[in-house]
């Protein structure tokens, strides 16, 4: 199966660093693919490049490549995965068989 380079979510900055002054431009799901350009416009070119040969890479060893995510609706918690772990689903339905949230115990006092 061919992926898509349109699919994965690439991060665009500037780096103001002495020395650097350039747009950055990182692959989300794969941190080691980067480029960098004068221009937003150059540095988007150069990733996609990058991303290309990463995934013709990856074809060519027969290894898949990592599947692209959705990261904005991940961390909104929409689309893309869920955000309750397998423990608290568990714990929510060992709570709703014992009548709800376990209450707090007051404290005893001793006179």
């Amino acid at each position: 199966m061919k992926t898509d380079p349109n699919n994965y979510e690439v991060r665009i900055w500037y780096s103001p660093a002495p020395g650097d002054e350039c747009f950055v431009a990182q692959v989300f799901d794969m941190p080691g693919i980067m480029a960098h350009g004068e221009t937003r416009e150059e540095a988007a070119r150069e990733i996609q490049t990058a991303l290309q040969l990463a995934l013709d890479t990856y074809a060519e060893i027969g290894k898949p490549p990592p599947v692209p995510k959705n990261h904005a609706a991940v961390e909104l918690g929409t689309r893309g995965g869920s955000t309750r772990t397998r423990a608290k689903r568990l714990a929510a339905i060992r709570n709703g068989a014992r009548g709800g949230r376990p209450r707090k115990l007051r404290a005893l006092s001793v006179a």
